[in-house]
C-alpha cells in the first residue's frame, strides 16, 4: 500500500492562472483524499476481519487461550450448569 496522503493543516491554496488549473488542482486533492480514505478503510476492515480472534483470554484451568466465541460458550455453559444445579435443589 502506498503512503498516506496527508493534507497539512496550514494548506495554502495556490493562485491559479485560470479556472481549468484550479479545477485540476481541486480534483487532484479530492482524488488523493479518496485514495487515502479507501486505504484507511481497507486497513480497518483487515483489522476487524479477525473478529472473535482479536481478543484472546486464558480461561482459568485451561492450558490454551480462547477466542471470544469459545470464552462466551464456556461462560454460558457454566451459567447453565449453575442454573440447573440451583433449580434441582
Amino acid at each position: 500500500m502506498s503512503e498516506d496522503f496527508e493534507i497539512p493543516q496550514d494548506l495554502e491554496i495556490p493562485n491559479f492562472a485560470n479556472k481549468e488549473e484550479e479545477n485540476e488542482w481541486r480534483f487532484e486533492m479530492i482524488a488523493k483524499t479518496c485514495t487515502n480514505l479507501a486505504q484507511r478503510v481497507g486497513r480497518m476492515e483487515q483489522l476487524l476481519s479477525r473478529g472473535a480472534d482479536m481478543i484472546q483470554y486464558k480461561i482459568p484451568g485451561d492450558t490454551d487461550y480462547s477466542n471470544l466465541t469459545k470464552l462466551f460458550d464456556n461462560l454460558f455453559e457454566r451459567l447453565n450448569k449453575i442454573e440447573e444445579k440451583l433449580s434441582s435443589d
